[in-house]
């Protein structure tokens, strides 16, 4: 759904040549229903009848997605040389490898579950300096909190579009966990904000795609409102470096960086 989101909008919010290149493979590779999809996005006709599906189900999602993927990519402009990028659930995201090509040794390792991650090796094929393994969070969290401990280069964690699909206790556990390493990781996530009466998007109550998550065995699991989670940031030792409203769509980002972090940056 958001490679469709990127093929549709992406052009229109400046996302890289690679992030709408490789939307547009997985979309093909995918096949069946998602080819068709991809199919009418390209053509006049085709990209106003998926415009006005999508007024009926959560209006302006496409545009959400991209403007959500524009604001994770100015943020990560900003990483020094030498970061090294961890990227949970990298689904069909192509602004790692966009990155590459513009810092400096930057050390990009992305995850996700095995059926995605063989789909993604297909489409991407093999990438210099980027590092592939499958992962299932929360289940595989130690991996993570690992990786980060033996890095002697700063570590970021890019949790795109996923802690809404997990469930709370684990999800916390871990992030916990990961604020009291020696040198934490910086964070940068989203997450869903509860549901209103007159909210708009993921905000508001919307059976239809309450019914749909659910039959793709995708529940939303947890939500927190944007304050509640900054203050735990905060008590956990992070600055808050940026954050993002979603424009009240529901959904709102995070650029999270620990204060009392003490990298050791690899020789020159």
């Amino acid at each position: 759904m958001v490679a469709l989101s990127v093929v549709r909008r992406g052009r229109a919010f400046a996302l890289p040549d690679a992030s709408l290149r490789i939307a547009a493979r997985a979309l093909d590779a995918a096949g069946g229903g998602w080819r068709l999809l991809a199919g009418l996005a390209r053509h006049r006709a085709g990209s106003a009848l998926l415009d006005a599906i999508e007024r009926v189900a959560l209006p302006d999602l496409a545009a959400h997605h991209c403007r959500r993927k524009q604001w994770l990519l100015q943020r990560l402009r900003t990483l020094v040389p030498g970061t090294r990028l961890l990227w949970p659930a990298v689904g069909f995201d192509g602004t790692g490898v966009a990155l590459r090509a513009t810092i400096h040794d930057l050390q990009l390792h992305e995850f996700d579950h095995p059926d995605s991650l063989r789909l993604r090796e297909c489409i991407v094929g093999d990438t210099p300096g980027v590092a592939r393994s499958a992962l299932r969070l929360p289940d595989d969290g130690g991996v993570l909190l690992d990786l980060c401990a033996a890095s002697t280069a700063p570590c970021v964690i890019v949790v795109e579009g996923l802690a809404m699909y997990l469930p709370a206790r684990p999800l916390l556990r871990l992030l916990r966990a990961l604020a009291a390493l020696p040198s934490p990781p910086g964070l940068l996530f989203t997450a869903l904000a509860p549901t209103h009466r007159n909210g708009t998007g993921f905000a508001a109550e919307n059976g239809i795609v309450r019914r749909w998550l659910s039959r793709q065995r995708e529940p939303f699991l947890w939500r927190c409102p944007q304050a509640r989670l900054l203050g735990l940031l905060r008590r956990l030792g992070y600055r808050i470096d940026a954050d993002w409203d979603g424009t009240g769509y529901g959904e709102y980002a995070i650029d999270a960086v620990p204060r009392a972090a003490r990298f050791v940056m690899p020789a020159a």
